[in-house]
């Protein structure tokens, strides 16, 4: 069966996770399944079938990553945190099908819609749902948090290794000889954006962040860390979900909500006015402190967006066109522009 039979958007990170699959009539007979259609979504397949239908995805993280997930996933259920996909599991218990040196499992479809931030209802319900997260989080212990999910108290040497990153990325460009028009963009903003970071770096060093970390530790949480609208669904009988847990970190509570501001703020030209209404909605169920507003300024203010696109095509070297890498970076810049 071939991937790209399925795969109909140019979405290149999807492109590249579907690619690995390798969904094959075995993998399906393994799983019992009566297939009636398989439809590429995103970066998963829907599986449709006469029972129902389900999502499937493929394992790519390491065994610690994935008990890490599935811990912080059981702890919500067990907090009574009940807006997630439930997961399909054999009659052994488990949820894994190893087929081919790989591992893939199967959760509930559930149709819906995906939240839309530029409606109210839809942000008030997002940032409802996010403080309720939140709060099923507290309380995690986990056997083993791998160093990749830690997040808590790195915020200073991530900004400091991005800044090293961004300049480094810079001497590249500088001594290329036939510079493309990427290159070029990247030199036009470049200055602009390590100005930002360095800021924002210092912004960081006299914020009582260690303060939040502290505080943090003890109430033992974690985040969602990619709290985006189409992880965010809204099912035809009006339930809510939180989808795709595979980023999830601990780290300060904030991280979640930042990102959720910048998010909005992206799409309305960096309104305050916005953030204002997303800290209100959230401040009511779970007061935001003003230590807490102090480290959001850094969070807001740093690059993250033209450092992450720029890693891609100088460092990662993602295999996409140079059209799509310079739509992005044109992207990015505009973010930079309108948020100064």
């Amino acid at each position: 069966m071939t991937m790209d039979a399925f795969i109909t958007e140019n979405r290149q990170k999807d492109r590249e996770i579907l690619s690995d699959y390798n969904l094959d009539l075995e993998l399906i007979n393994m799983m019992g399944l009566e297939v009636i259609d398989i439809v590429p979504y995103r970066n998963v397949f829907r599986i449709i079938t006469q029972k129902g239908m389900y999502s499937l995805k493929r394992v790519i993280y390491s065994k610690g990553e994935m008990d890490f997930i599935m811990s912080a996933i059981d702890h919500l259920k067990k907090n009574g945190f009940q807006n997630m996909m439930e997961y399909v599991r054999k009659d052994d218990g488990s949820i894994f099908y190893e087929y081919d040196g790989e591992e893939y499992y199967l959760t509930e479809w559930v149709d819906g819609r995906e939240l839309d931030y530029l409606n109210p209802i839809d942000l008030e319900s997002a940032t409802h749902l996010l403080t309720q997260f939140h709060k099923a989080s507290q309380g995690f212990e986990p056997p083993v948090i791998p160093d990749s999910r830690n997040l808590l108290g790195k915020w200073t040497e991530n900004f400091k290794e991005r800044i090293y990153e961004m300049n480094e990325m810079k001497f590249r460009a500088l001594l290329k000889r036939g510079r493309t028009e990427f290159d070029r963009l990247y030199l036009e903003f470049v200055d602009m954006c390590l100005d930002d970071a360095r800021r924002a770096l210092k912004l960081l060093l006299d914020s009582p962040y260690e303060k939040l970390v502290d505080k943090a530790k003890e109430e033992k949480g974690f985040i969602h860390h990619d709290y985006a609208h189409h992880n965010l669904l809204q099912s035809f009988d009006g339930k809510l979900y939180i989808l795709d847990f595979d980023y999830c970190a601990v780290d300060i509570r904030i991280h979640d909500l930042g990102s959720l501001i910048i998010r909005n703020m992206k799409k309305t030209g960096w309104d305050i006015d916005k953030a204002m209404y997303i800290i209100e909605l959230y401040d009511k169920e779970i007061p935001i402190s003003s230590d807490e507003l102090k480290v959001l300024v850094p969070f807001f203010l740093f690059p993250q967006d033209f450092w992450q696109i720029s890693r891609q095509y100088y460092i990662e070297r993602k295999d996409w066109g140079d059209r799509d890498y310079l739509d992005k970076m044109n992207t990015k810049s505009q973010y930079t522009i309108s948020r100064r």
